[in-house]
């Protein structure tokens, strides 16, 4: 399945849900030894993969797999592959981290003679301390067949830092918890979409729990039950 919610929570860290095959897991949460092994909270690599289960239904899976790269003025972008597919799959999104804050990339796109401009947008801080917030925006441009904008704005704040954390059975150290409340709003139709990502990272493993809220109304919640990294 692809899901909104992950459409933009990597287009929040945020961007599309991935989707492998790969039969290779030389990870799970417990591999970490209870602590960190490295200094990112969101480790980026094409190849590292993260398994997730909905918290209400067990049977509904899903997987972000970091399956390429593409560059955006001289920056490394990764992408993750959506769910369903074992194609070679084209994207023009995805995020990369600098010191701690992590940025969305939405390339530039052409579809049926609408013609969508390129734009960079901050997804997730993680350097600043409990309480703290942010904000950030981007504008792209609708050109061709229709004319407008779509305007993207992020604001997130950092909920808690916390020694341990114990997931779906597991105990991560040295975790940070964090909210992105993000709105895009569509010029030419006038509609507005908001979705609340609430998101566990966990330093040198990830995500290790995610909640999305949709317009205030459905929400969505997600655990990790094992991952791998390169």
């Amino acid at each position: 399945m692809v899901k909104i919610s992950i459409n933009y929570f990597l287009i929040l860290l945020v961007t599309v849900l991935a989707s492998c095959s790969k039969s290779e897991d030389n990870g799970s949460p417990i591999d970490n030894g209870g602590g960190p092994s490295s200094n990112t909270y969101w480790p980026l690599a094409v190849g590292n993969i993260w398994n997730m289960v909905n918290t209400d239904d067990p049977g509904d899976k899903s997987e972000y797999y970091l399956h390429k790269t593409l560059i955006h003025e001289g920056k490394t972008y990764y992408q993750f592959k959506p769910e369903g597919t074992d194609l070679d799959v084209h994207l023009n999104i995805g995020i990369r981290e600098d010191n701690g804050v992590f940025y969305e990339y939405h390339g530039a796109s052409s579809q049926m003679g609408v013609n969508t401009s390129a734009g960079v947008i901050t997804s997730l801080n993680t350097k600043l301390a409990v309480g703290e917030v942010w904000t950030d925006q981007v504008t792209l441009n609708i050109s061709g067949a229709a004319s407008g904008t779509l305007k993207h704005t992020n604001e997130g704040k950092i909920l808690a830092k916390t020694t341990s954390v114990a997931v779906n059975g597991k105990t991560y150290k040295d975790v940070i918890k964090t909210e992105t409340k993000k709105t895009v709003r569509n010029s030419i139709t006038g509609y507005s979409l908001t979705i609340i990502y609430e998101a566990w990272l966990a330093k040198g493993v990830g995500l290790i729990y995610e909640k999305n809220t949709y317009d205030n109304e459905v929400v969505e919640q997600y655990q990790l039950t094992s991952y791998s990294l390169n």
